[in-house]
């Protein structure tokens, strides 16, 4: 079992660049590079990408785990229409997810197959790894990375974490996901039981977060604080200058403690009912 010790990210560690300044079409360009990359390591799962974003299939039975995600605020609705026509066929329920700057003719889009507006989801960067090591000590957790074969752990905390179906989780977060270059899944323990968990994609000069959760009984100790801040120590120990993440409602302030900052919010519509093909 690997200890919580803070990683060094102070500012003599060679990782640490405050310079690093990230705009929003660089953070849009990360997300939809990412979900491509992970929704293609999912077991039946695919992604198809035509410049404008990307389509991305997860097989998983919930709306935001396929859909289409929109990086560019240029661009062309029928472009869109064609990748939405190919995850609709699946037969899953989907989403579109677009930069705001794109909202009027993309709106209109995702009107004209009745989709609905869930929310608006915040993308969030963080350019300064200098809150990192202080929110990693907490006493009386440690924090492990998990293998492959362990990735039941990851997908069962996380359910718990967000009070969905375990199978939803088992089905998406597979050992093939783990074992996937640049993915590291973690588990953090607290008085022998698996208190939080949480996932980094490293893929080029950033790495994403995602799975953060907590399971309600444990909330309120920063344990989700620590795990956030080890996938993001550890990549960018991994050669990362920089980390991005999709915001719930609930983690919001958490992340916002830690340094990041929101740097626009993606409306995320949703298809009404599907049947699963």
């Amino acid at each position: 079992m690997v200890s919580v010790a803070p990683i060094g990210l102070g500012r003599n560690s060679p990782a640490y660049n405050p310079r690093v300044s990230i705009d929003a079409a660089t953070a849009a360009g990360a997300l939809v590079e990412t979900w491509h990359y992970l929704a293609s390591a999912v077991p039946g799962g695919w992604a198809r990408s035509n410049g404008a974003g990307v389509a991305a299939v997860t097989r998983v039975a919930v709306p935001t785990l396929n859909g289409v995600w929109v990086q560019k605020v240029d661009a062309d609705a029928n472009d869109i229409s064609d990748l939405l026509d190919q995850v609709a066929a699946t037969g899953l329920p989907h989403c579109l997810q677009f930069r705001p700057g794109a909202a009027t003719h993309l709106v209109s889009l995702a009107a004209s197959r009745g989709m609905t507006h869930l929310e608006d989801i915040p993308l969030m960067v963080s350019e300064d790894p200098g809150q990192l090591n202080a929110a990693q000590a907490v006493d009386g957790l440690m924090i492990r990375e998990l293998v492959p074969d362990e990735a039941p752990l990851h997908a069962r905390v996380a359910a718990a974490g967000f009070e969905a179906p375990p199978e939803m989780f088992l089905q998406l977060m597979t050992p093939a996901v783990l074992a996937t270059p640049g993915v590291r899944c973690y588990l953090g323990e607290a008085g022998g039981q698996a208190v939080t968990t949480g996932l980094g994609v490293k893929l080029g000069s950033n790495v994403g977060i995602f799975n953060i959760a907590t399971p309600p009984e444990h909330r309120r100790r920063g344990y989700g604080a620590a795990v956030t801040a080890r996938a993001v120590a550890d990549g960018l120990a991994a050669g990362a200058q920089w980390s991005w993440l999709q915001s719930s409602a609930e983690g919001y302030r958490v992340y916002e403690r830690l340094g990041f900052r929101t740097i626009e919010a993606w409306p995320c519509y949703a298809s009404q009912s599907a049947s699963i093909a």
